[in-house]
């Protein structure tokens, strides 16, 4: 399994961005990321401005997925050092690499819980399903066992349910739920249309999911109430692409990334912000190049997001009213998988007209078999 961070078919377009240095930076705020600038896929660590860019991992193997501990004194990855994909947890720092899973079939996209256990995805019985350990590996227990296909683990804000996408054979694709005790899973979008379910973000108060829902090229993004079922739609752009959403976590704002046409590379375009209930849409980055992957900075002053505007994947952040356009990362690999780790004393930072906007994470890129 390898990861491959070329997830569009991007315009090669050069655009002028202003120095980094000229973007604030996010105090204690740690950027994780995954770059292929050495080679291989490895695990880095920057400040929020861009500065202090140091690999956190090394050697011919690569360690990809990294996930922040609640208390960001720990990182969860998922590494092939060993032979094949396994989970692994190391000090922020990048010492004391321990790993915690051992099979022969791959275990991958670690996400910690709110009390600081870690929930992954495991082959080894043939199928993927869903675990869930102690953060020293102990205490293994299965959370799903059916023999679905599922994306990776989405933990609630409060760590008592884990989202999840399912793939049937007949091609649908579903938002299921279950209990962090492994009982009461439950598919949230069973009652709508067949049309494939990616992208999904927990809103602050874990009431709500938002996700993509696929229509031909087109992306649209939907809101599904956990207690109700109901789904609103946020937006509605005919071939249009709407999707990879982020939650402020004051739970006002959403970013994600738009394109006014679909196309079979699907999420493209540029960064925008919206109100919650899908009003008051703002382009932020608006250029010609392909921009993907919001994440709201540590302090919500800005939002990062990955972007082939310079030829490769690389960093960039934009203030949340759209200036300061500023490129993070330079080098000839490629730099994606952004995440920030937030403090939980973060306050909302007025963004602007209509916008109160904080942070959240950032959807992964997939790992392939």
């Amino acid at each position: 399994m390898r990861i491959n961070p070329m997830v569009w078919a991007l315009a090669l377009t050069g655009l002028l961005s202003i120095p980094a240095k000229s973007i604030a930076g996010d105090g204690d705020g740690k950027v994780l990321f995954v770059s292929t600038r050495d080679g291989n896929a490895q695990i880095f660590v920057m400040n929020g401005d861009g500065s202090g860019q140091k690999p956190l991992t090394l050697g011919p193997a690569e360690n990809t997925e990294p996930a922040w501990s609640p208390d960001g004194k720990r990182i969860a990855f998922t590494s092939y050092r060993d032979g094949n994909a396994e989970i692994y947890v190391m000090n922020a720092d990048g010492s004391h690499p321990q790993r915690l899973t051992d099979n022969r079939r791959a275990d991958n996209t670690p996400a910690w819980t709110a009390d600081g256990r870690i929930v992954f995805r495991s082959l080894r019985d043939r199928n993927a399903n869903l675990f869930i350990m102690d953060a020293d590996g102990r205490n293994l227990a299965r959370l799903t066992s059916d023999q679905l296909d599922k994306g990776p683990p989405l933990p609630s804000p409060d760590g008592k349910q884990v989202a999840f996408f399912s793939f049937s054979p007949n091609d649908r694709q579903d938002i299921q739920v279950v209990d962090v005790a492994g009982s009461a899973q439950r598919n949230l979008t069973a009652e709508q249309p067949k049309d494939k379910k990616l992208g999904a973000a927990w809103s602050v108060d874990g009431n709500k999911i938002s996700y993509a829902e696929s229509r031909g090229y087109a992306l649209n993004l939907r809101l599904v109430d956990l207690q109700s079922g109901r789904v609103d739609k946020l937006t509605e752009g005919g071939s249009a692409v709407f999707a990879n959403a982020v939650w402020s976590p004051d739970g006002q704002r959403i970013a994600y990334v738009s394109s006014p046409e679909g196309n079979a590379d699907r999420a493209r375009g540029d960064i925008y912000v919206m109100n919650a209930d899908g009003s008051c849409a703002r382009n932020l980055t608006a250029n010609p190049a392909e921009d993907n992957y919001p994440a709201w900075s540590t302090d919500g002053s800005r939002i990062y997001f990955v972007s082939l505007r310079d030829g490769n994947a690389q960093i960039y952040a934009v203030s949340v009213d759209g200036t300061q356009q500023a490129r993070l990362t330079q080098n000839l690999g490629h730099d994606v998988m952004l995440r920030p780790h937030y403090l939980p004393a973060t306050k909302p930072v007025s963004g602007g007209p209509g916008l109160v906007v904080a942070s959240n994470s950032n959807p992964s890129v997939h790992i392939k078999e």
